[in-house]
């Protein structure tokens, strides 16, 4: 019985709070390899790393208004076309080292930037070997 209260409660309260409409406006974007900038960390001693590859795209819909009372939800398309919510962790392994690569998004007014990040802290590796990337941004804005 306990593990149905929370369900209930948590519908109650998303049923009760949604009087105003909502509309969801969905934007694809293909992101080639040539198409991923560097975040880049250079030491004293001249050597540098990799910290994160990252995609900036322009996207209208997304406003202050979205940012403050909206959602803004970006997902990966993976090769077999599935959704893929972003955070989203893919799981490698070279010769036999297991490491992972995370992808993420930031959002500021007219934009959002997809972020890849490796555990293995080999990013450059990982993005020679990057084919194109799908992905999928939804915005929910009330009215």
């Amino acid at each position: 019985m306990k593990k149905l209260i929370l369900p209930i409660l948590a519908a109650f309260v998303m049923l009760t709070g949604c009087s105003e409409k909502a509309r969801v406006i969905t934007s694809y974007y293909e992101v080639s390899p040539n198409q991923w900038e560097s975040s880049i960390t250079t030491y004293p001693d001249g050597t540098y790393t990799m910290d994160y590859a990252y995609s900036t795209w322009e996207n209208i819909d997304i406003d202050d208004e979205v940012i403050m009372n909206g959602v803004v939800m970006a997902y990966y398309i993976d090769g077999n076309g599935r959704d893929n919510i972003l955070p989203y962790t893919l799981y490698f392994s070279d010769n036999g080292v297991p490491y992972q690569e995370r992808i993420e998004y930031d959002i500021e007014p007219g934009r959002i930037t997809f972020k890849i990040k490796d555990t293995d802290f080999n990013t450059a590796q990982s993005m020679a070997n990057i084919g194109t990337m799908k992905f999928k941004v939804s915005v929910i804005r009330n009215f």
